[in-house]
């Protein structure tokens, strides 16, 4: 049985186009959409629907066609539908085992983020005690009398300069 006898269809050479029908009980809606984006940058698809679970392609060349290549363009067209619809059916079946692929991919990088969240508070805890121990030692200077003593005698050069103004 060959499919030309289950899809109809008609060639117009004239306009380098070829229109043919698909049941969308078959070939679902989405899937058609999906596969006349694969072809719109080698040609013009429009698409009609006439009937209720119908719709109608039609295949447009930029190029002059020979008489064999609209035959051609649909066959390529179909054979892009099934492989699209095999596809879906693939990656819905399984669906379930790439949601949890990705949920484990997303655990694991939030668990990885938390840890270097953790990292950096230890880190800062670090920092805020290395801040305190100085801040202490600074409070020690500041509590001696050591910087009265003035050994460099700052205090008389200062004195001595105001005095010359």
């Amino acid at each position: 049985m060959k499919l030309n006898k289950i899809i109809n269809h008609s060639i117009n050479l004239e306009n380098n186009e070829i229109i043919f029908s698909l049941n969308t009980k078959i070939y679902p809606q989405e899937i058609i959409y999906k596969t006349c984006y694969t072809f719109i940058d080698r040609m013009y698809v429009y698409l009609d629907s006439l009937k209720k679970n119908e719709i109608i392609v039609s295949l447009k060349s930029k190029e002059k066609l020979t008489k064999k290549q609209p035959e051609s363009l649909k066959d390529e067209f179909l054979n892009e539908l099934l492989n699209i619809l095999i596809r879906e059916a693939v990656s819905k079946k399984n669906q379930k085992f790439l949601e949890y692929i990705i949920g484990g991919a997303i655990t694991a990088s939030l668990e990885k983020l938390e840890m270097k969240k953790e990292n950096k508070k230890e880190g800062m805890d670090k920092v805020e005690k290395e801040i305190e121990s100085l801040k202490k030692e600074l409070g020690k200077i500041e509590r001696s009398e050591d910087y009265k003593k003035d050994p460099l005698n700052i205090k008389k050069i200062f004195r001595n300069h105001e005095r010359k103004r």
